[in-house]
């Protein structure tokens, strides 16, 4: 079977959709698209017309590449007002043998242990199983014995941070089939053995807000949503150089680098400010501004993880548009230190950091498909053949249902 998955992320600058084909643990991207998203506000939908009028277009633009209809996705929800517990779940296990079902329903039990009013369940990651009370394992996928137990981390959301997304993707004829907040998704666009047995943070720097997560061996454990963006670098080119925002917007995205040690001081931006002026700016003394700007971003946000855990942190990876930023990388290193690093989704079709947290989710959905040992795709054997038609023209390479009742 071939497993292909649509995966997208409302943001409040971008909307992003990756259709994305799993073959042997490797992922590779069939499509991909962002357009300006409307209607949303610190990851928050505030314009349900204006965010769905944005989904079509970049749904529209995944279809056009890949030459078939989309119909099922997964969806990134909001984590904002997300409260995080332990919960701990027991199952009789039948035949002796440990199977996919079983784990999901050793899990699915945790949830029953106490509900949160008005809150959502958006994940469950086991910590740790139990085998008939004494043997402790981390996956106990084929064993035997009598009883299993989970320890599991459970994240709530508000109901309507997962409606808010559910109804408008819906509307558009697209079944949301899993959801998964941004932080988990991030972490699963990095996740490998080492960080799987390490404490670290994982910082996603959006438009107007940073998500700043810690997790410890793959599990997360705290969440913060912090009021820093780069729509600040913006902002500041706004104050400093008295141009309207779109300017401000076009220089940051096509002229700034985040280091003066990035900078040519011979290189100038020519633009007429708000009062008419004629103003040049050569990169150099661009770079100072946004430098200062950076670092107190980033220090701001250094402070979030020191107040999230006293535990040692072994990593701190950052992510975001902004990350892309000439030198960035840099100064997230002369701050945090050696075991900080800025993230490099180097896949082919999404070599911008933005889509971190949209092809995450990706492979956070496939690994729970195989620990309850499931096939799944979202395309039909009808669809694939003609999607690999349509891929042979133009000369490029090649139901889960609700699976908690989260939706209930």
């Amino acid at each position: 079977m071939r497993k292909i998955f649509t995966s997208i992320d409302i943001g409040t600058n971008e909307i992003k959709v990756v259709t994305v084909e799993e073959f042997n643990d490797r992922f590779n991207i069939l499509a991909s698209s962002s357009v300006k998203s409307s209607g949303v506000k610190q990851g928050l939908i505030v314009d349900a017309n204006l965010v769905s009028s944005s989904i079509k277009k970049a749904i529209k633009d995944n279809e056009s590449k890949l030459g078939v209809k989309i119909e099922e996705t997964i969806a990134i929800i909001p984590s904002n007002n997300m409260k995080i517990c332990m919960r701990h779940g027991k199952v009789n296990v039948h035949d002796d043998m440990i199977t996919g079902e079983i784990i999901f329903d050793c899990m699915e039990n945790a949830l029953k242990e106490e509900k949160v009013a008005g809150m959502e369940v958006a994940s469950v990651s086991p910590i740790e199983f139990r085998i008939d009370e004494t043997k402790k394992i981390k996956n106990p996928l084929g064993l035997s014995g009598r009883t299993l137990e989970s320890k599991n981390i459970v994240c709530y959301v508000p109901k309507k941070n997962v409606y808010s997304v559910i109804s408008v993707i819906e509307s558009l004829n697209i079944k949301v089939v899993d959801i998964v907040i941004s932080s988990i998704a991030d972490y699963y666009s990095v996740k490998n053995k080492e960080l799987d047995e390490r404490v670290g943070a994982i910082v996603n720097i959006g438009e107007d807000k940073s998500v700043v997560s810690i997790f410890n061996k793959g599990v997360i454990m705290s969440e913060n949503i912090i009021p820093i963006g780069s729509s600040m670098i913006a902002k500041e080119l706004v104050f400093n150089y008295k141009i309207d925002d779109s300017e401000a917007v076009k220089i940051k995205n096509i002229f700034a680098v985040a280091s003066r040690k990035y900078a040519d001081g011979e290189e100038t931006y020519e633009f007429i400010n708000r009062v008419g002026n004629e103003v040049s700016v050569n990169q150099y003394q661009l770079a100072e501004i946004v430098e200062t700007k950076l670092v107190e971003m980033l220090k701001s946000i250094k402070n979030e993880i020191n107040n999230l855990t006293k535990r040692e942190i072994n990593y701190i990876i950052v992510t975001g548009g902004i990350t892309s930023m000439l030198g960035f990388g840099s100064l997230v290193e002369e701050l945090y230190g050696r075991y900080s690093s800025v993230l490099l989704l180097s896949v082919i079709g999404i070599r911008n950091n933005k889509y971190s947290t949209v092809y995450g989710s990706v492979k956070y959905f496939n690994e729970k498909l195989n620990l309850r040992e499931k096939d799944y795709t979202m395309f039909s054997e009808e669809k694939i053949n003609e999607l690999t038609q349509v891929r042979r023209k133009i000369g490029a390479s090649s139901v889960l249902g609700k699976i908690f009742k989260i939706f209930d």
